[in-house]
């Protein structure tokens, strides 16, 4: 019989524990390896890690892809409702503006070019409750890749995966043929194509863009990082602030900020809707990044076109969700651990309250001041607790941490995991998260 993750993940940390200094010597060599050697910085800062890496099973990854079918197929039926009901589409509460992008978009050929599904995921029990659905935005790839080469000088990690056969999960090449392919079946060549990796640079992850050109260029797909502002269009072809022709559109700048800059970003959105740049992804990915989905995923509305299989998996899956409104600010003051409050459209946790996080005098004070207009209200669910070594307010040791998984989709295939954990419920940069690279073992 195979052994759970917990007997993996002890096994590996019972070996470090042999040799306490040597444990504590490697971690602080990790730890400079982050600050100092490593190319993942967030806002300005280093991505901080762990000593243990993320274990999860061959079995466990593809049990999860198999319920991510389940899931697409589900988002397939909304996207289809949307684009024909009027009256469904309303259930989404986007602006003019908003509607404009997504009802302009090339949806049919695919429906979300990249995803990545977060979810807090009991690895004892298997279950698990969504977190959030990241699309344009969809970031770390670099993250993960960094921090194995940071934990693979440790003696643990090298014996655990000399032991096992355990690896690593590729996310870097397997997007570069994913994109060639769809680039392929919109145009109707294997021609070779010039491709723009596009955002907000101030804001951008810059040192993933280059690590993602690297490998685009490798594939023989000439590739340049550029903000959405510096595009230029002249109504017939797009050019990048090279001066050079653009064929494809890598979109790293979520829809949020696009609306933002609407004025500054016109050259892409009129490419884009004019047909003459392709966009991965286009604008009807705002359907699933943005938080309303999950109100929707849950309304009379839509079980009426879902199977009894797919309205059991988002009664188990999605967590309870609605519009926040002023009628619920006394149940929710009253049952302060229950619930956590989210921005509609937003990223990176911004603008997210959760009870647990504030006695019952702040939470109050929390809950009366949030508007009502843009809010969620939504089921809070316990993150799974492992342990680890780490650092938390520049002290050392064994502590618990609250995990999230992030599973990565691209066109649609499951391709790896994202793991984070936190000293806190709420795992954020806002708060005490940190990246941990995940092992994948393949079952004995």
């Amino acid at each position: 019989m195979s052994k759970t993750i917990k007997e993996l993940s002890n096994e590996y940390l019972l070996e470090a524990e042999a040799d306490p200094e040597r444990l504590k010597a490697e971690f602080y060599e990790i730890d400079r390896y982050s600050r100092q050697d490593s190319p993942c910085i967030y806002h300005g800062e280093y991505v901080r890690t762990t000593y243990m890496p993320k274990i999860f099973r061959r079995s466990d990854f593809e049990r999860l892809s198999s319920d991510i079918g389940i899931l697409y197929g589900i988002f397939e039926k909304i996207f289809e409702r949307f684009f024909s009901d009027e009256t469904y589409r309303s259930l989404f509460g986007f602006g003019e503006r908003e509607l404009q992008l997504v009802m302009g978009s090339r949806h049919r050929e695919f429906m979300l070019p990249m995803a990545r599904v977060d979810i807090f995921y009991n690895e004892e029990t298997g279950d698990y409750k969504f977190c959030e659905f990241n699309t344009d935005g969809t970031s770390a790839m670099n993250e993960d890749r960094a921090l194995h080469l940071g934990q693979g000088g440790s003696s643990a990690y090298s014996d655990f995966t000399g032991k096992y056969n355990a690896h690593s999960l590729e996310l870097f090449d397997s997007w570069v043929r994913s994109v060639k392919d769809m680039y392929s079946r919109i145009r109707g060549t294997d021609e070779p194509f010039r491709l723009a990796i596009v955002d907000y640079l101030e804001g951008g992850l810059v040192h993933e863009f280059y690590e993602f050109a690297r490998h685009f260029e490798a594939a023989g797909i000439e590739t340049e990082i550029c903000d959405v502002r510096e595009l230029t269009y002249d109504g017939q072809v797009l050019y990048g602030k090279s001066g050079k022709k653009v064929d494809a559109i890598y979109r790293r700048a979520v829809t949020s900020d696009v609306l933002a800059r609407f004025e500054e970003s016109q050259a892409m959105i009129r490419a884009a809707q004019e047909d003459k740049v392709v966009l991965f992804g286009d604008f009807h990915t705002q359907l699933v990044h943005n938080k309303s989905i999950f109100r929707v995923m849950q309304s009379p509305e839509t079980f009426a076109f879902l199977t009894e299989e797919e309205i059991e998996y988002v009664k188990k899956h999605v967590p309870e969700t609605r519009a926040f409104v002023d009628e619920d600010r006394d149940m929710v003051t009253r049952s302060r651990t229950s619930w956590i409050l989210k921005p509609i459209d937003s990223y990176a946790s911004r603008g997210v309250y959760a009870g647990v996080e504030y006695d019952d005098e702040k939470w109050a004070e929390i809950v009366k001041e949030i508007p009502t207009t843009g809010y969620l209200l939504q089921e809070f669910y316990m993150p799974y607790v492992t342990q680890n070594y780490g650092l938390l307010k520049g002290e050392y040791g064994k502590r618990d941490y609250y995990n999230l998984t992030g599973i990565y989709t691209y066109n649609g295939v499951p391709t790896g995991f994202y793991s984070r954990v936190s000293a806190t419920p709420i795992i954020s940069t806002q708060y005490s998260e940190l990246t941990v690279p995940t092992l994948l073992v393949e079952d004995m």
